[in-house]
């Protein structure tokens, strides 16, 4: 069995012990691992559950296989991305992609006041998304969604959560919480937060942080938001 490779199959095409792969799922399968009947393979399911898979059918339009094992992990820390669109796709998913890698539960897409509106392509995003858990062989799949702004984003997964900011020229020091805190973590699009959303922020005592003291980009305030909460510091 070859572990380097995690396939993600959709709870809904899983029937007890057999299951049958997507599409591009299948494509890799046999155009790139040249995968035959008995071999054995690795799958998630999305909702914590990593599976030993013996492939029992194998063609250019169909691949099924029948589970010999299943492996439980358990529910990951809650932890809620929201940050501001990028109106570069591939930054956009660049970030997505990283915020998956690093663990984030959620991922809210902000059309916020510096950051307008712009069409988000859903199929790319989960793509996107299905690609990192793979990459980082993550059992679980975030979900995602869009929201017209922060306050959206408050009112709907402030309550029981610590909630932080990043923004620049803050001064003062954050202690970060254990792990299995729930959290929401807030970063701005490209350019930041507007001053109505910091004032808001500020009245609704939001832990408000700096990343140093260069301005960074989204993606990488995201990056660096992420690792500071993994590594609590």
């Amino acid at each position: 069995m070859d572990e380097h490779f995690l396939f993600y199959v959709p709870p809904g095409q899983i029937d007890h012990a057999r299951l049958q792969f997507t599409e591009d799922e299948a494509h890799h399968i046999t155009k790139v691992l040249r995968k035959q009947p008995g071999d054995i393979v690795q799958a998630t399911d999305g909702v914590g559950n990593t599976m030993d898979v013996r492939l029992i059918e194998v063609d250019k339009k169909k691949v099924a296989g029948e589970v010999i094992a299943t492996y439980n992990t358990p529910a990951e820390p809650d932890r809620i991305l929201a940050m501001g669109v990028i109106r570069q796709r591939e930054r956009l998913e660049f970030a997505i992609e990283k915020a998956v890698e690093l663990g984030v539960t959620k991922i809210v897409l902000v059309h916020s006041e510096h950051a307008g509106r712009m069409e988000i392509k859903s199929r790319r995003i989960d793509k996107t998304i299905i690609a990192a858990i793979k990459q980082s062989r993550r059992p679980w799949l975030p979900a995602w969604e869009e929201r017209d702004s922060f306050f959206d984003v408050l009112a709907a997964y402030r309550e029981s959560r610590e909630v932080v900011m990043a923004h620049p020229d803050v001064e003062g020091t954050y202690e970060w919480k254990a792990e299995d805190t729930p959290m929401l973590l807030l970063v701005g699009p490209e350019g930041g937060f507007s001053p109505n959303e910091v004032e808001q922020a500020v009245a609704s005592d939001i832990k408000i942080i700096s990343l140093g003291q260069k301005r960074l980009r989204t993606e990488t305030a995201v990056c660096a938001m992420l690792v500071l909460a993994n590594l609590g510091r």
